[in-house]
């Protein structure tokens, strides 16, 4: 009896397993990483978005010199070391922006569509259903987190080359047949994508830990992207949402790591420690983050260095150098990659020079105190004493720095080679060590004040301009005078080398003008076909099986 049972046991089995062959016969390579077998749960999906969390702040926010080369110089801000420095970069557009140009051309384009490309590979894993979820919320927030990132990517790449392939699916086989979508098809993937993010991103106070996306930051992305489109009411719905929001607000008293000392709250806004929430920041909505000595911790913004002068180098009239050498104080290692022009040194503070705080000695720092006992100017501020000589400054060697880009004197004890004096290592300087602001809520206002003045409302958008100017201290703005040259303007005296200038310039349709206008190195060079970038010819040419059309005024 008990064979009999034995017998029917086994062909029970041998049933069960013909049923399911496929899984049965199912090689799983555990010594390989695979979509199968490296996300299986939650957690691992958090971790793929973290993935892509890196991506965004390591190439786009927190790069090296590409950063400056990419988003400041050669737009009404920056320019490129000096009137006699041979450029490789947009000094000269005529010449350095063309198709094969892989270093910003190629670079820009691929690193968006690897954002891109790593979304869809996690919204795949999500949708597929091998994972499973501790709710829909759960899974939806999930979602939402992977197509934020998509739109984001394509934000980089519609207002920069206009439109562009819309890839919205995992590509697992060679494709050699992209076609171009218009703009306006990109930009309407981008708000499906974002509004899903805005309803299913959790709130401010339910995210996981600072630097996670939240649903503010989908709804000031979609204030922008909306603008963009035209739905200007919906724009400022999307803004007034954040805006209102009661868990954020502009900063508008000392706060943070430094708050006792000589200064004032906008600088407080960069000082290390200072950008999240968690340090009692407000006004932060997205914020990229940095582990300083942490395995994986991402790098460091180097702007201190890219854009900072190099004055430890200037020899005053006595044939002396002025500086002991880099130092904390004077804001650190620049070594003048990118130059500041006139318009956002002089011109943006002019009316109001003396009451905007962001034009304070704490927040510009326009002269410095010559320090190398060896000179015969020790002691002695070297502007106001008129000892630099004028090829410095010609050659972007001397310029104002901006000490949001710099911990001046906070930085690690490591990066010092004598701190009783301030005196920086060169492996050590040169970078910020902070946090990095993505979006700030003082944007959000400007945004709504955009969409307020196409929108035939300028009152309204003097309202929320002197919001911001209110909390700087700096004359209020008449709603006759509001115009976007203005709205330009305030961005560059709240936002200068936070936001991507030159993805603000193209995005407003101001690119050319302004930089015929402001930069007197590119300005000649630059042509209306400038107002987009060329398609990258390695993606033309190895796109054999139809035509990825080039931009109008390039030649491959």
């Amino acid at each position: 009896m008990k064979t009999v049972e034995f017998i029917v046991f086994i062909s029970l089995l041998l049933v069960f397993h013909s049923c399911n062959e496929d899984k049965w016969l199912e090689e799983i390579p555990y010594s390989l990483l695979t979509e199968k077998n490296a996300f299986t749960k939650p957690s691992d999906v958090e971790g793929g978005l973290a993935r892509i969390y890196y991506l965004t702040s390591n190439n786009i926010y927190q790069a090296n010199q590409w950063l400056p080369a990419i988003w400041f110089t050669g737009t009404d801000i920056g320019t490129r070391g000096g009137e006699n420095i041979a450029s490789r970069e947009l000094n000269n557009y005529r010449d350095n922006l063309i198709p094969t140009n892989n270093d910003y051309v190629g670079r820009l384009w691929n690193n968006s569509y690897d954002i891109i490309n790593q979304s869809n590979t996690m919204l795949n894993v999500i949708d597929n259903g091998t994972i499973e979820f501790e709710s829909e919320t759960q899974k939806n927030q999930l979602r939402a987190n992977a197509v934020f990132f998509r739109a984001f990517g394509y934000r980089l790449l519609v207002y920069i080359y206009g439109g562009v392939p819309i890839i919205t699916e995992k590509i697992t086989t060679p494709k050699r047949d992209f076609t171009r979508a218009s703009q306006e098809e990109v930009l309407a993937q981008m708000i499906t994508d974002l509004e899903f993010a805005a309803d299913n991103l959790p709130d401010v106070n339910e995210r996981k830990s600072d630097g996670w996306l939240h649903k503010a930051v989908a709804h000031h992305l979609l204030a922008e992207t909306y603008i963009s489109t035209g739905e200007y009411d919906k724009s400022i719905a999307s803004a007034t949402w954040v805006i209102d929001n009661p868990n954020f607000e502009l900063m508008t008293q000392r706060f943070g790591s430094r708050k006792d000392e000589p200064g004032d709250v906008y600088w407080d806004l960069f000082r290390r420690g200072n950008q999240n929430r968690s340090s009692g920041n407000k006004e932060a909505l997205w914020v990229s983050q940095y582990e300083y000595q942490v395995a994986g911790g991402g790098n460091s913004s180097q702007l201190e260095r890219f854009v900072g002068p190099q004055y430890y180098l200037i020899q005053g009239p006595d044939g002396n150098g002025l500086f002991v050498g880099p130092t904390a104080q004077h804001g650190g290692r620049g070594i003048s990659w990118t130059g500041l022009l006139s318009y956002a040194d002089t011109l943006i503070w002019e009316s109001d020079w003396n009451n905007d705080i962001r034009n304070s000695e704490y927040n510009i720092l326009r002269d410095m105190v010559a320090d190398n006992p060896q000179s015969q100017y020790y002691g002695m501020k070297v502007i106001e004493n008129d000892l630099i000589a004028p090829s410095y400054i010609a050659m972007e060697t001397w310029n104002s720095t901006y000490t949001k880009n710099s911990p001046m004197g906070d930085q690690p004890e490591e990066a010092f080679l004598d701190k009783s004096i301030g005196l920086l290592s060169s492996p050590g300087a040169g970078r910020s060590y902070t946090d990095v602001y993505i979006f700030r809520l003082a944007e959000t206002y400007l945004l709504r004040a955009e969409a307020y003045l196409l929108n035939n409302k300028a009152d309204l958008a003097a309202a929320d301009i002197n919001v911001v100017r209110m909390r700087a201290n700096a004359t209020p703005v008449d709603p006759a005078d509001v115009d976007m040259d203005y709205i330009l303007d305030e961005r560059c005296r709240e936002l200068i080398w936070e936001e991507l200038r030159r993805l603000t310039l193209h995005r407003t349709g101001t690119i050319v003008e302004r930089v015929r206008k402001y930069n007197r190195i590119a300005g000649p060079s630059i042509d209306g076909h400038h107002k987009l970038w060329p398609i990258p010819f390695s993606e033309i040419e190895r796109n054999t099986e139809a035509e990825l059309r080039q931009n109008e005024g390039y030649t491959n």
